[in-house]
């Protein structure tokens, strides 16, 4: 039985994707995932057998929309890690990825994962390299403190003490310390399992938010999103954007976490949106701002707006958020044209 794999993604909705999916307007059809992230939503909508259009800006979330949404069968096989590559290939994927070194991970660390990534280069198969791609990220977000890269370095080295984290938080968390190996090797059987075939044709992209739309093949059903709101995904691209960085797949977006054009930049996405499905779905909760009402009020502009909420707690890294949180899903029913 397929079952969506540890991802590690701040904001991951896996915990919420039966409520969230149970309120959506119509049940079978096509739906956009625009801003999919770690894919939990994707996954939940491939499923319940939607055809599902997966796209995020982040090529760190692109690997792994390609390895268990768009893939149908494709599995990866524990052999490839003992693909031969020479050590000129590693000293020169080296060189691409040293920035690394002293950044998140320590230089034989980041040696190692030179040479995962000229195996990747290696893997013939597309989808078979995406699961590996995957894998890899998996790999680099599971040996961080706070799964994600943005933590000064003084501070990684601080937390990966093993002593240290056991005297502070009274847990070792001796995971942070293993090689990118061991977490590829423990996270493949996993990876494996995610994968399925809903019978559908999903797809999976790697745009900017507009420029998906743009690009979108043809119509759709529903549209969902749940962007980087400010304040809970200040610089959206740090978090993972090294990861883009270190296999040279990075591209220009707009950033809608920032404060003061958050708004702005949701309404002008709304608007390219409505001429391309019959209903908008968003995703927000009590905590981030704009509010639930200011949103509602921008949408009611476009059609008929229905919220739904939900209590929740976030959990990403072992701590769970004690303040109580409201998950809020706003619902738009696109006004017809004249």
């Amino acid at each position: 039985m397929s079952k969506y794999p540890k991802i590690n993604y701040i904001g991951n909705k896996d915990k919420l994707v039966d409520w969230i999916i149970d309120n959506f307007p119509i049940k079978k059809g096509v739906v956009l995932d625009l801003f999919s992230g770690g894919n939990s939503v994707s996954y939940a909508l491939k499923e319940k057998n939607y055809t599902v259009y997966s796209n995020d800006a982040l090529y760190s979330n692109f690997v792994i929309s390609k390895a268990i949404i768009e893939n149908k069968d494709k599995k990866l096989d524990e052999n490839v890690l003992n693909t031969k590559v020479t050590e000129s290939e590693i000293n020169k994927k080296y060189n691409n990825i040293k920035f690394l070194t002293n950044r998140l991970y320590y230089e034989q660390e980041v040696k190692e994962l030179a040479k995962l990534f000229v195996i990747s280069e290696k893997i013939e198969d597309e989808y078979e390299r995406y699961m590996f791609l995957a894998l890899i990220r998996r790999a680099m977000i599971r040996k961080l403190p706070y799964s994600r890269m943005n933590v000064p370095w003084n501070q990684i080295q601080k937390l990966r003490d093993e002593e240290y984290s056991y005297k502070k938080y009274k847990r070792r968390r001796a995971y942070h310390n293993y090689t990118f190996e061991k977490h590829i090797r423990d996270n493949l059987e996993n990876y494996n399992n995610a994968v399925f075939d809903n019978k559908k044709d999903n797809k999976s992209f790697n745009y900017d938010a507009f420029d998906m739309l743009d690009n979108l093949p043809s119509k759709v059903d529903i549209i969902y999103m749940d962007p980087p709101y400010p304040a809970t995904m200040n610089k959206y691209g740090d978090f993972y954007g090294l990861y883009d960085r270190a296999v040279n797949h990075e591209i220009k977006y707009v950033n809608f976490s920032e404060n003061n054009m958050f708004l702005n930049n949701l309404e002008k996405l709304i608007e390219k949106c409505i001429e391309k499905t019959k209903y908008i779905v968003i995703s927000e909760s009590n905590k981030t701002k704009p509010t639930v009402e200011e949103l509602s009020y921008m949408l009611s502009n476009y059609g008929k707006v229905k919220i739904f909420s939900k209590e929740h707690q976030y959990k990403v890294t072992g701590s769970e958020n004690k303040n109580k949180t409201i998950e809020m899903l706003i619902v738009l029913k696109v006004k017809e044209s004249s």
